[in-house]
């Protein structure tokens, strides 16, 4: 298991990992799943740390609306 320079941002990575680390950009290892599909959205690629903060912004997004609508309702 050898480390390879990426060729986006240059920081080494294993040749076996599926994305940088760093960039998010896919590896030459097994190039499947999450890291194909969201590589592909608009020609881009995300990071883990990326997508982790986008679900997490989602889920308090969700989670405040659904208090501010059960706040309004309760108040009628």
């Amino acid at each position: 298991m050898a480390l390879v320079p990426c060729p986006a941002c240059n920081h080494p990575v294993s040749e076996q990992a599926r994305a940088c680390p760093s960039c998010g950009h896919p590896g030459s290892g097994e190039r499947g799943g999450v890291a194909r599909v969201l590589g592909n959205v608009a020609g881009t690629y995300i990071s883990a740390t990326s997508f982790a903060s986008l679900v997490l912004g989602v889920v308090m997004f969700t989670g405040f609306s659904a208090i501010m609508i059960t706040l309004i309702l309760s108040h009628r």
